[in-house]
């Protein structure tokens, strides 16, 4: 379970330190501050350099690889992963290994299609399988135990009992998922009730939000500090790899944020634009040759793509002319060879003639070519962000806070801006470490945030009694001597309900069916209606299960539990408490099967 808070003084309850993992779907990192360096200066953050290997690459956060050895025992993440693997390939002794990139999507996708589960399988970029769970968990233990050895240098006599853990997850992602999440750390070995859920663009907005005056500058030089001064309203725009979340703020009186419209968003993160430059590349040499040059040349296959990674940050809305990315040879070696075509008469061949020319190495291609990689996912970022400005809840919001990775791109950058013309757009220095950074600030106060917006109608499946006139035939069910109308959709919040942190949002009543219960289970639901009468209808989806205990049999069906929901927070949590008694009894969720 999530841990309590002491609201009274909206803060965590006292740790030395507090330690964030943003765990990413292209790169994940971990910073941390201590409560004094916090309580002095709140951007007092720590976090780490990674160094490639293979090129001797220094960045701030590590590419989201793992590696577990024939046996499915964890080898290696990051970096050292994508190294060790490539080299496995180069020589063919890789069959046998997992290797696991860009993974974090999958928990995204399989919400999309079914209901999510412990038991649920991932694939290897070669289509090998092993169970999620294992694989994330072993991510973030790599995180974790990298973060407590690089505290080991910083402070001595810090004990793991002294450090308020943060987790990182998009906002747009549903309560399993969170859950998933939080059962992969406590599985990496972080105690549950140290572990925060922090989500991703209410960090960043925390961070911004911290920054000095002349750190926020946008467009035309023009300072962003009014965009966090009392009564104003700014949209997040977090791109990240996989996806893109967006929440909206108003600035409090007292200088907390509430969240005006629900956090929303999509899987159009810079990967999309990776798929487009891998898509270009298909239509030039085939994708056959891509697979073969993936697999014999594997290290030149990574290289490649860091070499794009690169480029993509530097292009920037302006760039005219021709556009030079490095290629490696055994690409086009691998191309001539197979087909004994040469490259430059099949570009001629393609749409691409006269704009694209390839010699050795070096492939030149038309700023207009390089744009058009990004269309796909920026035009699908431009169409949401003018629906929810239209949007009558977010009236007066002028600032748009760019955050994230894909935020770091000079062409999104510019389509933002030129869609936007009537906005302020703000990009903080170091966008892509916003969330990380934001995050360790939320664990410090996680009230900040001080209300959200419910993105759905959530309820409990319960019965009443059955009443021929209002009730349908096919809910009618026998419970010994009495007549119950099964299905009913007991409401406890309602899509659009402003939700206070720590504040219970419901306080529904219930009662057991049978006289030697000891404890009711309730299916939980979801619906994206208002006011769903039955969990059955349109619209309406099984969440999980909530467990109540009730060991006293004495009442027999004469005994009240109260269920209190708070859905305030980035966790839903509840509190039931027995009606004779006033004991609070034990009640936990399931959104796992």
């Amino acid at each position: 379970m999530p841990p309590t808070w002491d609201i009274e003084n909206m803060s965590s309850t006292s740790k030395l330190l507090v330690a964030a993992i943003d765990f990413g779907t292209t790169y994940s990192g971990y910073a941390f501050s201590f409560k004094h360096e916090y309580e002095n200066d709140p951007l007092k953050v720590s976090s780490n350099n990674w160094t490639a290997g293979s090129r001797s690459l220094v960045s701030l956060k590590t590419p989201t690889c793992v590696l577990f050895n024939k046996d499915k025992v964890f080898d290696s993440f990051g970096y050292e992963a994508e190294d060790k693997y490539s080299e496995l390939a180069e020589e063919e002794e890789h069959e046998d290994w997992y290797y696991f990139k860009r993974f974090k999507m999958s928990l995204f996708n399989q919400e999309a299609k079914e209901p999510l589960t412990k038991a649920v399988k991932i694939k290897s970029i070669d289509g090998k399988e092993m169970v999620a769970l294992d694989v994330f968990s072993a991510a973030i233990k790599f995180l974790r135990g990298h973060l407590l050895h690089t505290l080991e240098n910083r402070a001595t006599g810090v004990r793991e009992t002294d450090i308020q853990w943060v987790l990182t997850v998009p906002a747009i992602w549903d309560d399993p998922a969170k859950q998933f999440m939080r059962e992969a750390a406590v599985r990496a070995g972080i105690s549950g009730d140290q572990l925060l859920i922090a989500l991703e663009p209410e960090a960043a907005s925390l961070y911004c939000k911290h920054l000095p005056v002349e750190r926020l500058q946008s467009e035309g030089g023009v300072q962003g500090f009014g965009a966090f001064s009392k009564g104003s309203k700014y949209l997040v725009l977090d791109c990240g790899g996989g996806t893109v979340d967006i929440t909206v703020h108003e600035v409090q009186p007292d200088l907390n944020l509430k969240e005006l419209y629900k956090a929303s968003g999509g899987a159009w993160g810079g990967t999309q634009v990776d798929e487009a430059y891998k898509q270009m590349l298909i239509k030039i040499v085939g994708a056959p040759i891509i697979l073969e040059f993936a697999g014999s040349h594997t290290a030149d296959y990574v290289d490649m793509y860091r070499e794009f990674e690169t480029k993509k940050r530097a292009i920037t809305g302006d760039t005219k002319g021709k556009v030079t990315i490095k290629i490696p040879i055994s690409l086009v070696e691998t191309f001539e060879e197979d087909t004994g075509e040469d490259i430059k008469e099949t570009i001629e061949n393609t749409k691409f003639s006269g704009k694209i020319t390839w010699v050795g190495d070096k492939c030149r291609i038309t700023a207009e070519v390089i744009k058009s990689l990004f269309e796909v996912a920026g035009d699908q970022i431009v169409d949401h962000v003018r629906d929810l400005l239209n949007k009558p809840e977010i009236s007066g919001t002028n600032n748009i806070i760019m955050v994230g990775g894909f935020s770091e791109s000079p062409i999104l950058q510019h389509m933002i801006k030129q869609s936007f013309p009537d906005m302020r757009v703000i990009i903080p220095p170091e966008a892509g470490l916003a969330v990380l950074k934001g995050a360790v600030l939320f664990g410090h106060k996680p009230a900040t945030i001080s209300s959200r917006i419910a993105k759905y109608t959530y309820g409990v499946a319960t019965t009443v009694n059955f009443n021929p006139s209002i009730h349908p035939a096919e809910k009618k069910k026998k419970y010994g001597n009495l007549t119950k109308c099964i299905d009913i959709f007991s409401k406890h919040v309602e899509k659009g309900q402003t939700l206070r942190f720590g504040e219970a949002q419901s306080d529904n009543t219930y009662t057991p069916v049978e006289d030697d219960q000891t404890s009711m289970c309730f299916q939980i639901y979801t619906c994206t209606e208002s006011n769903p009468g039955y969990v059955t209808d349109d619209g309406c989806k099984k969440l999980g299960e909530m467990e109540v205990k009730m060991p006293d049999t004495s009442g027999g069906r004469n005994r009240s539990v109260t269920c209190e929901m708070i859905f305030g927070g980035t966790e839903l949590e509840v509190k039931a408490t027995i009606q004779k008694t006033g004991q609070v009894t034990q009640a936990k969720f399931n959104f796992l099967d």
